[in-house]
């Protein structure tokens, strides 16, 4: 299995006022719902598509309870959920100082278990064409070097 990628055109984030170089980007195919993944989860297993389905509407009912709870989530073989806090202030010299009026918003994280992350390890990488790419946002993206075809541009 290869992961897709694109050359797009980026400013130096360290220095905007250098001019922009091709970098390469994750290509995104397309989306997986839902209702595809269960259909497969299904296929593995005893569990019907509906019942694969129901498990997945009550977990994201019940995670974001226990997140706002303050509560970390784990999924083992999977990883962890919790969120964290977008700031508006500079810092305090005192704790007392600090109140929720500091507080920006929150920001969902996770972090993969080291089995998931194991599974990505060292993958093999393939240059596509972005012609193929589900909602290119970037017309500035280079597609002389591509693999594939648009029945499959992976080239599997």
């Amino acid at each position: 299995m290869a992961v897709p990628f694109i050359s797009r055109l980026r400013l130096n984030p360290q220095n905007k006022d250098l001019p922009a170089k091709y970098y390469p980007a994750a290509a995104y195919i397309a989306e997986i719902n839902v209702n595809q993944l269960a259909d497969e989860i299904s296929d593995n297993s005893s569990l019907t598509q509906s019942d694969v389905i129901g498990v997945i509407n009550s977990l994201l009912r019940i995670l974001p309870k226990y997140l706002l709870l303050g509560y970390k989530v784990r999924l083992d073989n999977f990883g962890i959920f919790k969120i964290g806090l977008k700031t508006n202030c500079k810092g305090y010299d005192k704790a007392t100082e600090v109140t929720a009026n500091d507080i920006a918003g929150i920001r969902m994280m996770f972090t993969p278990d080291i089995m998931l992350k194991s599974k990505l390890q060292k993958p093999q990488y393939v240059k596509l064409d972005a012609r193929f790419i589900a909602d290119s946002e970037d017309t500035t993206t280079d597609s002389s070097a591509s693999q594939g075809s648009p029945s499959d541009p992976i080239g599997a």
